[in-house]
């Protein structure tokens, strides 16, 4: 005789507005991660999305040359050109559909600015970049860079747009971000809006994270700029507006207080110090 087991869909927790801010070279994002209400989304201690908006000529802005440490960068180009390099020496141009993941660990300097193309002839810019916190007792370690192209991002079936795991399993499926805090990100652009239903048991802590658009669950509409905590369980199922595009992160919980200050996000003050100073230092190397 077998048993079943129920399984329990994730409701909404809370809904939280990003904010605008202006980060780099002076262009405006949402920050939806963090707010005044919560610190992270399981690992997760970031999330600024950068467009949708069309950039004219001569106009494109980016981060030029900027130190971290104590964390991971997760970078989702999807619209739009970016040329990273970076201190290890790494050169790379990021085209739509595109991911970058970087760790900082001990300290890095790198540079992200539109390309020569999207430079001189503008065009249209989208992307998201999220903070991943490192454990405590890691936050140290050498740093490291990955280019992850188009076609090494497995695609979830779907019958109503295109659905990518980034990070996590889903079913059979593993997307190729794979590092501590067991991240889960998925990118869905449901183009013919309707139902999304995914098995999502394994994130303790998951979020919704509306780019474009509008989705609805467990009763309640999450519109473009708006981040919905969810509750524990083991599916997410929403309904979406035609032409949706949205985010699904998450992860563990952090394992130890994080400190930050600007670009540096350590466990204590004396290692927040001890970054600024191997910063100025050069310890963190520069780019060539």
């Amino acid at each position: 005789m077998s048993t079943l087991t129920a399984t329990r869909t994730r409701a909404v927790a809370t809904i939280h507005d990003a904010f605008r801010t202006l980060e780099g070279d002076g262009f405006e994002v949402r920050r939806a991660i963090p707010s005044r209400r919560y610190e992270a989304i399981g690992p997760f201690i970031f999330l600024d999305q950068f467009g949708p908006i069309d950039v004219q000529p001569g106009e494109a802005k980016g981060a030029s040359a900027h130190p971290h440490a104590g964390i991971e960068t997760l970078t989702l180009m999807l619209e739009g050109r970016m040329q990273h390099k970076d201190s290890l020496g790494n050169i790379s141009a990021m085209g739509p559909g595109e991911v970058q993941w970087m760790r900082a660990g001990r300290g890095i300097i790198h540079d992200e600015s539109p390309d020569d193309v999207m430079r001189r002839d503008g065009g249209h810019q989208h992307g998201i970049q999220l903070w991943i916190n490192m454990p405590k007792g890691e936050k140290h370690v050498e740093p490291a860079y990955r280019h992850v192209k188009r076609d090494e991002i497995p695609l979830i079936p779907s019958l109503n747009g295109t659905v990518r795991l980034i990070a996590g399993t889903v079913g059979a499926l593993t997307g190729p971000v794979e590092t501590s805090g067991h991240p889960f990100v998925v990118h869905a652009s449901l183009t013919s809006g309707g139902a999304l239903n995914l098995d999502a048991h394994a994130p303790r802590e998951l979020a919704l994270y509306v780019m474009i658009g509008e989705a609805r669950l467990d009763g309640h509409t999450v519109t473009a700029g708006q981040l919905a905590r969810l509750a524990p369980g083991d599916t997410v199922e929403l309904t979406a507006a035609p032409d949706t595009e949205l985010l699904l992160v998450g992860g563990d919980l952090l394992d130890a207080p994080i400190v930050r200050h600007g670009p540096f996000v350590m466990n204590t003050i004396a290692e927040l110090e001890q970054a600024v100073r191997d910063y100025h230092a050069g310890r963190m190397g520069q780019i060539q």
